[in-house]
């Protein structure tokens, strides 16, 4: 009997952008204790938040965004085993055991893990859990999600993304059953199924270095193809000036932990009547980490319906 496989297929994906205050702040006492809980976290470190009960945080909650896409891209007879949740930013409510909550939410209750303190490499992180938790055996459906917090009530040393929006990839061991039809845009849910067929992650490594390990990298995970379409974060084209711009897409600046993973799936959808390979890139300048993947497109049924 063959071994069970433990390749990651993307089956779908979705994405969204969210405005407003956190739903949970509406209540005023609940922003009472909101405020008073984030200044007694921000105190020992001379941050200062502002003051009244009537505060609001204006940023929308992990748990929020990631409950919003497990409605859209999980049914209720599709139980998930793995969760992963990815962020860099702190959340407006940091009291709540978010990835816990989620587990709750999500159909089948999976086992739920949190990346933090990655920064860009978090997303990258959740594959990696993923592939380790396949291997272990069986069968395995995972979802990861990434979200970007764009406003807190105190400073960081960071610039806070552009917008508040999430992403979430659901995967399973198996590719999608039956014949695909797509690829599919419908609402905030895109169907471009995917293989993933490498993922590289370098700790520490050096700005002046970037170029010359990136590049060797792609060449390896692309396999000789000349066809490959590339998708590169912001950051590291910045570090890479010199980088090839034919069928390479740079994502926006201002999206650290989502903004390349909002672009794959454009990718993988482009030009479905001849798969080809498709191979992501990211840097932190910051944490210094170098993050790359590889993906083969599934051959798709485009014919009218």
């Amino acid at each position: 009997m063959a071994a069970p496989s433990t390749d990651l297929h993307l089956i779908r994906a979705a994405r969204r952008v969210f405005t407003g205050p956190a739903a949970l702040l509406d209540d005023p006492d609940q922003r009472t204790r909101s405020a008073r809980y984030l200044a007694d976290l921000a105190r020992p470190y001379g941050l200062d938040l502002p003051d009244g009960p009537g505060q609001e945080a204006p940023g929308r909650s992990h748990a929020e965004m990631a409950e919003a896409l497990i409605g859209a891209l999980v049914p209720p007879q599709e139980p998930v085993d793995l969760l992963v949740l990815a962020f860099a930013r702190h959340d407006v409510l940091p009291g709540r055991a978010t990835a816990t909550y989620l587990s709750h939410l999500c159909p089948g209750t999976p086992l739920s893990f949190a990346v933090c303190d990655q920064g860009p490499a978090a997303v990258v992180s959740g594959l990696r859990l993923a592939h380790a938790y396949a291997s272990s055996g069986g069968g395995t459906t995972a979802l990861l999600i990434a979200v970007d917090q764009a406003v807190l009530p105190y400073r960081t040393p960071t610039p806070a993304p552009a917008r508040q929006q999430a992403v979430g990839m659901l995967y399973r061991t198996t590719p999608a059953d039956g014949a695909v039809r797509g690829p599919e845009h419908t609402g905030d849910v895109v169907h471009a199924p995917a293989r993933m067929t490498g993922l590289r992650q370098h700790a520490d490594v050096a700005a002046d270095e970037v170029a010359a390990l990136a590049g060797s990298e792609l060449a390896a995970l692309s396999a000789g193809r000349t066809d490959a379409r590339v998708v590169l974060g912001s950051d590291l084209a910045a570090a890479w000036p010199t980088h090839p711009t034919g069928g390479v897409t740079v994502t926006p600046p201002g999206q650290p932990v989502t903004g390349l993973w909002w672009t794959l799936p454009d990718a993988l959808a482009a030009g479905p009547d001849r798969p080809r390979p498709v191979l992501t890139a990211d840097y932190d300048p910051d944490l210094r980490y170098l993050c790359l993947t590889g993906w083969e497109t599934t051959p798709v049924d485009t014919r009218p319906r």
